[in-house]
């Protein structure tokens, strides 16, 4: 083969490949449903939060996810577990119902947090 055929079938194989994994990717971001609502942080972590806009009522709902971040060196914790509530507060803002519990893990060692107040930040769409 010469070298043009061999260009040309490179560029065959990249676009089918491209195509086929290109529209999985795409498949995976439509079907999320979880929206960052906001912040709240402490001396050593950051906490984001996230709860299902999909439902119809969403002034007082339970949290989708929390993810939680290490100030000191970027780097995402484990999640052991999360439960809590949060309520329309003003604005694109949320806070916390009474209190949510967060437990995760700080390399070896199991940390829970129990979290209240407003959450900072508002709604990313």
């Amino acid at each position: 083969m010469n070298k043009r055929a061999l260009y040309l079938l490179f560029f065959v194989v990249a676009c089918t490949l491209s195509s086929f994994f290109g529209n999985g990717a795409d498949a995976k971001i439509a079907k999320a449903s979880f929206t960052e609502i906001g912040y709240q942080k402490d001396a050593s972590y950051y906490y984001t939060f996230y709860i299902n806009m999909s439902k119809e009522d969403v002034s007082n709902t339970s949290l989708a996810y929390i993810q939680v971040q290490h100030n000191g060196t970027g780097q995402l914790m484990k999640m052991e577990s999360f439960k809590g509530d949060v309520t329309y507060w003003k604005g694109s803002q949320f806070m916390i119902k009474d209190s949510a519990t967060v437990s995760f893990f700080d390399g070896e060692k199991l940390i829970t947090r129990k979290l209240t107040g407003v959450i900072e930040g508002g709604m990313k769409m």
